[in-house]
């Protein structure tokens, strides 16, 4: 088990030794993110993506010899040659076991057909086909993969684009055109435009110098290309691919092979006997030695076809550029990743941050809504001692006089002498008061009852009030979760991210996590306020009548009770004669009229200490709502510096590369 074990650690570090610089890089920061952030297999792709085959574009307009070049290349004749259809559509050719193409459609659809595909579909059928991807068992191709494109000013408008679209990823490119149609000033300034800034790693081929009468025309019209083309291609090389494709396909390796098919193909006949067979060898072996005989001017065919140069120059300027290009693409696609990977956090950031608003803006215009109740809840007080004010002065416009006999007793030195005196009191008719006060008919009992169904009613404003402001929240924060959280899907990057899960389930959560606290609160303080105003109302309705009894008997026992002791004692007790403000204060003391002002009218009324106290908890709740938002963005922020960090590292990684180069 120990053995096993140190064996895989010696393995890993041995595949960690042979990684390259860009690969180790790749390694260390991708550990610095969330697992969730990424795809493993986009990870391999990029650590593998030294391994894969060169990619090469072939570019040529219309009837430049792209597919004869491209077999020229492959040695075979595998892509039809002077039809039209290939050219309109990517054609990447690569190796597989057998000559197979596979059609891939716009709609991600997959399908195998057999090569001659290519020759039956036009232009109009193939609307739906996206690409082709031709596989041979071409040992060439496990090395190089050969991208046949539309090229540039084709039939169709939009190949233009799908080139430029390839010309970014490609490791090198070859520009097809004849010889004795290049450097024209259309084809000069197209290229000076598309291909420049891909001249390190490209190719310009003249085809069908056969053509030309003779050598001194070939170089004349090199030089021409050379002046032409000057600053938009590494090298450029006069070739025929007819010439080319006649030696390939005339080569050593091709005789034996055309030698050893047609052998197979003739003993697979039932009929076949020993002798016809050792005949049918000694046939293909003398056919062999006859063809071995005209190698040397096959060989010298494909030397002046200039082929072998087209591959010299794969082979000493392509590939080493395209090692490093493979690195510097990994390392772009990483940055790429991580470019779109921060974009995503900070959309789920910033629609947190939203929220925040939200809320904010909520609280400030919760603090800042004006209190038009208070003008009505102070009216409240206003009228109640205007009633009081009324009330007393129907008593004291109730008082009259009366005339009593008061005995007057004097003593003198003849002994006592009691005489009696009248005089003129005030008298309450409590009884004709009562009857009409506390009648229901009475005015004074309506414009009591009335005020105490205002008092009730109060709440009603205040409520509406109060959940007007929650409900304009609520309808802010749904927007918030309807809108803002669905276009997370728009910069959706990792599909497992763990903050935008996160987010998503907070949208679902949305009331309990934000609107129930403001609802709740909304509750109470109209609870607390409705619970006193009922109290208050009840209150007069229920003991308007005692009340105003109470107070007539108060005023009516004090007149009475102080004539009884002013008939005893004229000179020490004076008959109680009341006056408005006495009436008053015998109102006020029966009504309670303390606790009614400290509530409706006092500086800490009911109405602001219950606004003070709903204002508190609003301010309360919201400030607890935002330390939810800020530890969601707590994590997501940490998550965006180690974005950042390994942004910073790739960057200085590039520089420095580019510096050593």
């Amino acid at each position: 088990m120990l053995e096993s074990y140190i064996k895989e650690c010696k393995e890993l570090l041995l595949n960690n030794q042979k990684k390259s610089k860009t690969q180790k890089l790749i390694s260390r920061l991708t550990n610095n993110l969330d697992s969730n952030d990424y795809h493993l297999d986009f990870i391999n792709s990029l650590q593998n993506k030294s391994k894969e085959p060169m990619q090469i574009a072939i570019i040529g307009q219309f009837s430049s010899g792209k597919s004869t070049f491209l077999n020229a290349l492959l040695g075979q004749k595998i892509l039809p040659t002077g039809i039209t259809p290939i050219t309109s559509k990517v054609c990447k050719i690569c190796y597989g076991e057998e000559y197979i193409l596979e059609v891939l459609y716009k709609d991600g659809r997959k399908m195998l057909q057999n090569i001659e595909f290519l020759q039956k579909h036009t232009r109009e059928e193939g609307m739906d086909i996206d690409s082709f991807c031709l596989y041979a068992p071409i040992l060439f191709l496990k090395e190089i993969n050969f991208l046949d494109t539309p090229g540039f000013n084709s039939q169709n408008n939009d190949d233009t684009e799908t080139t430029n679209k390839i010309l970014e990823e490609i490791d090198g490119i070859i520009w097809l055109t004849l010889i004795d149609n290049a450097g024209k000033n259309s084809e000069k300034s197209m290229l000076k435009e598309m291909i420049k800034n891909y001249a390190q790693k490209s190719l310009c081929v003249l085809n069908q110098k056969d053509r030309l009468k003779n050598e001194e025309e070939v170089q004349t019209s090199l030089q021409y290309a050379n002046e032409a083309f000057s600053g938009i291609f590494s090298k450029i090389i006069p070739i025929s691919a007819k010439m080319a494709l006649n030696a390939r396909l005339s080569s050593e390796e091709k005789i034996i092979q055309n030698s050893i098919n047609t052998l197979v193909h003739k003993i697979q006949n039932p009929n076949t006997t020993i002798d016809d067979i050792k005949q049918y060898i000694k046939q293909e072996e003398d056919e062999i030695s006859k063809n071995m005989q005209s190698l040397d001017k096959i060989q010298d065919l494909s030397k002046e076809s200039n082929m072998p140069l087209i591959f010299e120059f794969l082979e000493t300027t392509i590939k080493p550029k395209a090692n490093l290009s493979k690195e510097y693409s990994a390392l772009k696609k990483f940055r790429e990743m991580h470019t779109l990977l921060h974009l995503q956090y900070h959309k789920i950031n910033m629609c947190y941050v939203n929220l925040a608003n939200i809320l904010k803006e909520h609280l400030v215009f919760t603090q800042n809504a004006k209190q038009d109740e208070q003008t009505i809840f102070n009216d409240l007080y206003a009228n109640l001692d205007l009633l009081l004010d009324e009330i007393a002065q129907k008593i004291y416009n109730s008082l009259s006089t009366q005339t009593i006999t008061i005995q007057n007793t004097q003593k003198s030195i003849l002994g006592t002498k009691t005489t009696n005196i009248t005089k003129d009191v005030i008298f309450l008719p409590r009884e004709q008061l009562q009857i009409s006060l506390i009648n229901e008919d009475s005015q004074c009992y309506k414009d009591f009852k009335a005020l105490a169904l205002q008092i009730k009613k109060f709440c009603e404003i205040f409520s509406h009030n109060i959940e007007s402001m929650s409900m304009s929240l609520q309808t802010k924060v749904e927007e918030w979760k309807s809108k803002k959280i669905p276009q997370q899907q728009l910069y959706k990057v990792a599909p497992n991210n763990k903050a935008l899960k996160t987010l998503e389930e907070f949208g679902i959560r949305y009331y309990k996590e934000i609107l129930t606290s403001y609802f709740t609160n909304d509750l109470k303080t109209i609870s607390y306020l409705q619970s006193e105003l009922t109290f208050l109302s009840n209150f007069i309705l229920l003991n308007y009548n005692n009340i105003i009894a109470l107070t007539l008997l108060k005023l009516d026992s004090k007149i009475k009770f102080s004539i009884e002791k002013h008939k005893e004692n004229q000179s020490e007790f004076a008959i109680f004669t009341p006056t408005l403000e006495n009436i008053r204060d015998s109102l006020n003391e029966s009504f309670y009229f303390e606790q009614f002002q400290t509530r409706l009218f006092g500086p800490m009324n009911l109405l602001k200490k219950t606004h003070s106290q709903f204002l508190t908890q609003v301010e309360n709740i919201t400030n607890d709502k935002l330390r939810i938002i800020e530890n969601h963005r707590k994590n997501i922020k940490e998550e965006i510096g180690r974005i950042m960090l390994n942004l910073k590292e790739i960057a200085d990684f590039k520089n420095m590369e580019l510096k050593l180069l």
